[in-house]
């Protein structure tokens, strides 16, 4: 039980680390946020909300700078062999699958609105459900499915190797 404990509070750790990569990201870029707080929709999660930057660059910047902080810090853990208390090291798998998945993530984000915005839209939101319901099970959510497995059964693969 102390374990499982033990896991919850590393992950929520993790995910306060995600979010604030973002807001560091967004205030050095210059992109103006909106909005920080906690969502239901489509699971329960914190959100950073942020004024889309018309520059690409700008954009895949700030969505991936949270699992840039994730993957970083497990591979610095790894490297140094912090794996000792196994908490960590599932804290960390069960954080990069959220972050990586492909049904809800920034990934998915990021492919959904890959198309770059030539006029104003009234509702990101509405355009964004646009463009995943175009995104979803098409061939690049295929691929992106087919690398998360991938993930998955390589960080089942190191457990062995980091415990």
């Amino acid at each position: 039980m102390a374990g499982a404990l033990q896991i919850v509070l590393f992950i929520i750790l993790l995910i306060v680390l995600h979010e604030l990569a973002h807001i560091v990201c967004a205030r050095v870029l210059g992109i103006p946020i909106q909005r920080i707080g906690l969502t239901t929709s489509p699971y329960p999660h914190i959100y950073v909300s942020i004024k889309w930057p018309k520059e690409s660059n700008k954009k895949y910047c700030y969505l991936y700078a949270g699992t840039f902080i994730t993957l970083g810090g497990f591979l610095v853990l790894s490297f140094y062999h912090f794996f000792n208390n196994q908490f960590l090291f599932y804290a960390y798998v069960i954080q990069l699958v959220f972050e990586t998945n492909p049904f809800y993530s920034d990934f998915t984000i990021s492919m959904a609105t890959r198309i770059s915005l030539k006029k104003e839209v009234k509702s990101y939101a509405q355009y964004y459900k646009e463009q995943l319901n175009m995104y979803q099970f098409s061939l690049p959510w295929y691929i992106h499915f087919l690398i998360w497995t991938i993930i998955i059964l390589v960080l089942i693969n190191l457990k062995g190797h980091l415990l």
